[in-house]
């Protein structure tokens, strides 16, 4: 066929042929990332469990709905993330422990992919009862003591950890209790009956609540004799005997408990006050006087038990005594062993002494009637004169005004009116 192009007059009929143009596809949501989905939202849930909630992020012209969603948790700070995939809100979240801190995170998908991680959201963990504890260790402690260790439970995702320790314990069988509350181990079990088998179970607390009680321990107590208590002291004086060479030492016996048997017997030492170079007599009774000491000497006393327990007491607390500085005896007018009241003094009208000083000066006497024959007078004091002898003190005075037994003390004294010395007369019976 052919073609003429065309002329002016004979135009030929214009071929239209259609325009192409670029073709803009909307994008349907599933083809593009989800949104990031909001921090959750966490609640506390049984235990240590948290319930984490969140909703679907928005799908919008550059995101794609989410399909399901993945979730992480961490100790709070720790970064170190456990991921739960294809997770629903709301999600259980176990496997934690009780009154930790957790970090969780949520993360969106669909089949094109993931998108970031969300804000973080945090919560402390309820706290758990504790497990219960393995059952205690038990050992002889003093007398009969028991001494008492164990083991802090483990912490799972069921139980929270122990801040506290209750025990209790019995007579072996009988399951008659006696509690102990918020102890450590290892705990000294005291106020047991010598050679008796004791039941001791232990039991973990916490703010939750209390654990179980652990299974029985069981042991027998120590039977003694066990070492006694420490004595007590109660007097280190010189005696009223005139002489500077002796301390008298008095203490009482101590006391019997379920760590202690009683005392049998007694040991003594003596120092200088202040040296430690002891001097030590086995054996002694209360009281007991120490002699050939010298004459205004500072002495430190201590006193131990026994009995037939290998180890004796400790030793007691130290006392100090000091010896007299002046010795005192009686002179030529020594007074009747029976006197009237209210009259001179028989057969002379008074008495005289001697004081000497041993070492300390004497710088004046005195007499004094007293009710006992071991304490000291230190009032109604009869002050005496020097008498002319050599060290010599005397005075003329009534005996007391009302019949009975009296002990007539004859005191050196030095500066001050201290006592230096004193004497003590045997019995007398006033009528």
């Amino acid at each position: 066929m052919s073609i003429y192009p065309p002329t002016p007059g004979n135009r030929a009929p214009a071929v239209m042929f259609p325009v192409s143009r670029p073709t803009t596809l909307t994008p349907t949501p599933t083809t593009l990332l989800p949104n990031t989905p909001l921090a959750p939202t966490l609640a506390q849930g049984s235990g240590s469990e948290l319930i984490v909630s969140w909703t679907a992020p928005a799908v919008d012209i550059t995101h794609g709905a989410a399909t399901w969603f993945n979730l992480r948790s961490s100790p709070s700070g720790g970064g170190t993330w456990t991921t739960v995939a294809n997770v629903t809100s709301p999600h259980l979240l176990s496997g934690l422990l009780g009154g930790t801190a957790i970090d969780v995170q949520i993360q969106s998908a669909n089949a094109v992919g993931t998108s970031p991680w969300s804000a973080t959201s945090t919560l402390t963990t309820g706290t758990a009862i504790p497990n219960t504890p393995a059952a205690a260790s038990l050992a002889q402690g003093p007398g009969s003591d028991l001494t008492v260790r164990w083991a802090a439970p483990t912490v799972d995702t069921t139980h929270g950890a122990a801040t506290a320790f209750n025990l209790r314990s019995s007579p072996s069988g009988a399951s008659t209790w006696t509690s102990v509350s918020n102890v450590t181990s290892p705990y000294d079990l005291s106020g047991l009956a010598a050679g008796a088998a004791i039941d001791v179970q232990i039991q973990g607390a916490n703010a939750a609540g209390t654990s179980a009680w652990s299974a029985t321990s069981t042991l027998t107590t120590a039977s003694g004799p066990f070492a006694p208590n420490a004595p007590s002291i109660t007097a280190v004086a010189p005696p009223p005997d005139g002489t500077n060479t002796k301390l008298a030492v008095t203490w009482t016996a101590p006391a019997i408990d379920s760590n202690h048997s009683a005392a049998t017997g007694y040991n003594l030492r003596y120092s200088p006050s202040g040296t430690g170079t002891w001097t030590t007599v086995s054996g002694v009774t209360s009281s007991f006087t120490i002699t050939g000491l010298t004459g205004a000497a500072a002495i430190d006393v201590e006193v131990q038990a026994t009995n037939t327990a290998a180890i004796p007491s400790a030793w007691s607390t130290i006392a100090t005594g000091t010896t007299w500085g002046a010795t005192v005896v009686p002179a030529t007018w020594i007074a009747a062993a029976t006197q009237v009241h209210n009259t001179s003094v028989a057969p002379n009208g008074g008495v005289n002494m001697t004081a000497t000083a041993a070492p300390t000066a004497v710088t004046g006497a005195a007499f004094a009637w007293s009710a006992s024959p071991l304490v000291r007078p230190t009032t109604n004091l009869i002050a005496a004169s020097a008498d002319g002898q050599t060290n010599g003190w005397g005075q003329y005075f009534n005996a007391p005004a009302t019949a009975g037994t009296y002990y007539l003390w004859s005191l050196a004294q030095g500066a001050g009116g201290v006592t230096i010395g004193a004497l003590v007369s045997s019995a007398i019976t006033v009528s």
